[in-house]
């Protein structure tokens, strides 16, 4: 009987991590969905989990855990039969260095995701849905930058400033990418499962010519070897509605052109 229960979300960049370390080591687990855009991670009960009103959260026999990076450290330490680090400390150190580079990075996608498209979906709520919606977004600039996004989608200043810290994301993987083709060692790890839910996000969103063959052609490489994984669908794919995509898609390719730019903009 598995001992792990994770409360995640399919297209959640955070859950995607978790699920990806958990499909390499070939870890069973009770699945327990959270619906974001219903507002479920508010819920009272969910929040007594996850004060930070955010998944994943991870339950294991013992204890319970959030934050998505210390919860993929937790299961190699935990289950170290399939390790996701490298062999090498200074492979390690890479790896470590990325997910404290992807801690920094998380606090872009939101507005990005928003500004094109997650407000498209909100568009049929009513007002006080809406403000319902922000009031239970437990910190106040938090509160006030989603606004802003909802109300001006991608000329907010949040997902214009967004737009390029993700142009300086792609250099700095792209520069990084080892000649394995992997980000730290000679096999997938944790820096490969950390990074790869933002470069899914931009391909889903119609922004995948930022790393083109032509653009950043390490990248490019790296991304078709990451979904070659035979894991990767159950991980990944299996979680994320394909309407969804297809809308994410569609309103990625209404501002596209506009969204390269910004993420070009030196």
């Amino acid at each position: 009987m598995t001992e792990l229960t994770l409360y995640h979300n399919g297209p959640s960049t955070c859950s995607q991590k978790v699920r990806l370390i958990l499909e390499l080591k070939k870890l069973p687990y009770v699945s327990k969905e959270v619906n974001l855009l219903a507002g479920e991670q508010h819920s009272p009960e969910y929040v007594k989990l996850n004060p930070n009103h955010v998944v994943p959260t991870l339950v294991t026999k013992n204890d319970i855990l959030i934050e998505s990076n210390l919860i993929v450290e937790y299961l190699d330490d935990a289950f170290p039969e399939i390790p996701a680090r490298p062999s090498s400390p200074e492979a390690i150190h890479k790896v470590r260095l990325w997910m404290k580079y992807i801690d920094t990075f998380q606090q872009y996608t939101g507005p990005i995701t928003h500004g094109i498209a997650v407000r498209k979906l909100q568009m049929d709520k009513s007002d006080e849905e809406k403000e319902a919606d922000l009031q239970n977004i437990p910190d106040p600039v938090k509160r006030q930058a989603r606004k802003e996004t909802i109300e001006k989608g991608i000329d907010a200043p949040i997902v214009m400033n967004s737009l390029k810290k993700a142009g300086e994301f792609l250099d700095q993987l792209e520069t990084n990418i080892e000649d394995s083709g992997w980000i730290a060692g000679d096999k997938f790890s944790m820096a490969d499962a950390c990074v790869l839910p933002y470069i899914q996000r931009f391909d889903h969103l119609a922004l995948s010519e930022a790393f083109s063959e032509e653009k950043r052609p390490k990248i490019n490489k790296w991304f078709r070897k990451v979904k070659d994984l035979d894991f990767f669908d159950k991980a990944v794919t299996n979680h994320i509605p394909s309407r969804l995509v297809e809308m994410m898609n569609t309103f990625g390719e209404e501002v596209k052109d506009r969204a390269l730019n910004l993420m070009e903009k030196k």
